[in-house]
């Protein structure tokens, strides 16, 4: 597998183009399956961290891969979690790298742009919440499994929706199952809704905005509003520790099977 080593790459996880001083990254099929492998998940994380420290970029744009099951992929994930009775350091491992990026992403001294499309598990858009601006596809569909099972999603999102909607408003979000692109619309939790198959080329159009006046302007804004790093770090660890135990707990098990089992039975 290539580890990468400059803005320009492509492995089986993503690929990252550079035009001008805009970075696309896109991911590829399967991106949440390969989150399992934390051997790749670390090549994603030292790219993101060339992306950082290099001058060369104001603008980075996240471009999710259509090809993925959204909750299915979150239910298939905890399966495995059973199935191979996983010690917990590697799951807290995988939480640490996860925290490491939501931290990063929200003190990036570039302007982020979060792309997706299809069905966006929770996980995904909580990922997207560490980025400045979030642009969907029609009949794009949110689905949270970790509520199914009585648990929370991984990535932050009790620290974004708070600051996006209000303590009130977040709880009920983090609580529904699915809701449509144009429900995450009208909550703002996402910026503009348009043609799927004009995806990429609709957040390039928004990258192309952002020239050095409006990046200047939009880090401001974002330090103002949303990256009190030390109260996030402390949310994400917070998550962690309710994730965990909702995960060892018995009750778990029993929800994760009765919601497979109602799965198949559709």
């Amino acid at each position: 597998m290539e580890v990468a080593t400059s803005l320009v790459t492509d492995n089986e996880f993503f690929s990252a183009e550079r035009r001008d001083n805009v970075l696309i990254v896109r991911a590829k099929p399967h991106f949440t399956r390969h989150v399992r492998d934390l051997k790749q998940i670390d090549t994603f994380f030292d790219h993101l961290e060339i992306i950082a420290h290099t001058d060369q970029v104001r603008v980075v744009v996240f471009i999710g891969c259509p090809q993925k099951e959204g909750a299915a992929d979150t239910l298939e994930f905890f399966d495995e979690f059973l199935i191979s009775r996983r010690e917990d350091y590697l799951l807290q491992r995988l939480f640490n790298l996860v925290n490491n990026y939501i931290v990063t992403m929200a003190g990036l001294n570039k302007v982020t742009i979060h792309a997706d499309a299809g069905h966006v598990s929770a996980f995904m858009l909580n990922m997207s919440l560490a980025c400045d601006y979030r642009i969907v596809g029609a009949q794009t569909v949110f689905e949270n499994a970790s509520a199914e099972v009585g648990t929370l999603p991984k990535g932050g999102g009790g620290y974004f929706l708070s600051r996006l909607l209000g303590g009130a408003k977040a709880a009920e979000v983090l609580q529904w199952t699915r809701f449509t692109a144009e429900e995450a619309l009208t909550l703002g939790i996402v910026d503009r809704i348009v043609p799927a198959d004009r995806l990429e080329e609709e957040a390039l159009k928004v990258a192309a905005y952002y020239q050095e006046p409006q990046v200047a302007t939009m880090l401001a804004i974002r330090k103002l509003l949303k990256s009190d790093i030390n109260e996030l770090r402390r949310s994400l660890e917070t998550e962690d520790m309710l994730i965990l135990n909702r995960l060892n707990s018995p009750q778990f098990r029993t929800a994760l099977t009765a919601r497979r089992e109602a799965r198949k039975g559709k």
